[in-house]
């Protein structure tokens, strides 16, 4: 009988441990303000407090406006046109970059062209998210201008963030006080059937 036990509670346990569930899991990054040449970027670290066995896909959630800036062709520079800028969030490297940009302004100039969703943080080449399976990294927010062959901006745009959201959608592990709970449980609930099961059988 103790052989018995002992082996359906170690199966128990062991099924427990293994338990994990898909979720997508959300962090507000408090990144928001304006964005330009005198304010290119953001970066912070951030702890989602979860841990991932996988992980599917990592989105940015954001909104806010974009304002173009004014370039010149180097053949023309009397007649400035205006020219689009984005913004993008970034995780780095592992090892290949990931990020995702939106652009905009160019035709909305001078007002600003609103932007406002989830935009997916991609995977280039070899990369992986093996780096935040602990759910811990550092994230950078940034602007950025168009690189222009045979001109050059001579008037810088913007952008401002209104908010931004880290989205993580993978299979999360179960916390140890999770566990324990549902292997205690289980345990009770296994040595009261078998012991049930042996006074029957008396």
């Amino acid at each position: 009988m103790k052989t018995k036990i002992i082996m359906m509670l170690m199966a128990m346990i062991l099924g427990l441990v293994g338990i994990a569930r898909s979720e997508i899991v959300e962090l507000p990054l408090g990144c928001e303000g304006t964005y330009n040449q005198d304010m290119p970027y953001w970066t912070g670290d951030f702890d989602l407090e979860v841990a991932f066995t996988e992980i599917s896909n990592v989105y940015i959630d954001w909104d806010g406006g974009i304002t173009a800036g004014l370039a010149i062709r180097y053949a023309d520079p009397d007649n400035p046109l205006p020219l689009g800028v984005g913004t993008y969030a970034s995780l780095g490297f592992n090892p290949s970059l990931r990020r995702t940009t939106v652009w905009g302004g160019g035709l909305t100039y001078p007002d600003p062209e609103s932007f406002d969703g989830m935009f997916e943080i991609e995977l280039t080449g070899s990369s992986t998210w093996s780096d935040i399976l602990d759910g811990e990294g550092t994230i950078t927010i940034g602007y950025e201008e168009l690189i222009i062959l045979e001109g050059r901006y001579v008037e810088s745009g913007s952008v401002v963030l209104n908010r931004g959201t880290l989205v993580v959608d993978g299979v999360v592990v179960p916390e140890p006080a999770t566990i324990l709970f549902f292997s205690t449980g289980s345990i009770l609930m296994g040595v009261r059937r078998i012991t049930s099961n042996s006074c029957c059988k008396k």
